[in-house]
């Protein structure tokens, strides 16, 4: 079941510069999978636990929020599938970076 939350872009010029590197961290590691991509479509990497985080990000920083079970029919729509569980985990993620700076984050790069 996917968790419907909405996720705000934080006010804080320092906040925001740190999800717009992370946004940059995650591009790079979808660039990596689509290297290695082994389906005819190189943009269903997208469909992954750092494909999630980075579209998370983006649209936070183009809309300045998001809705998490909207923004995850779309995916599905896209993709034809969704993982629930990387998708809620990117969720979770991304949710702690905006309103605890990731301080429930574990096992990552770091905010």
């Amino acid at each position: 079941m996917i968790k419907s939350i909405k996720i705000f872009l934080p006010r804080n010029r320092k906040a925001k510069a740190r999800l717009e590197k992370k946004l940059n961290e995650y591009e790079r590691r979808v660039e990596q999978l689509k290297q290695a991509c082994p389906f005819d479509n190189p943009d269903l990497s997208y469909n992954s636990f750092n494909g999630y985080k980075a579209l998370l990000v983006r649209r936070l920083c183009l809309r300045g929020e998001v809705q998490t079970r909207d923004l995850a029919e779309e995916l599905k729509e896209e993709f034809g599938s969704l993982d629930a569980d990387s998708y809620n985990n990117a969720v979770r993620v991304i949710y702690d970076y905006c309103h605890t700076g990731g301080k429930n984050v574990r096992n990552g790069t770091g905010f």
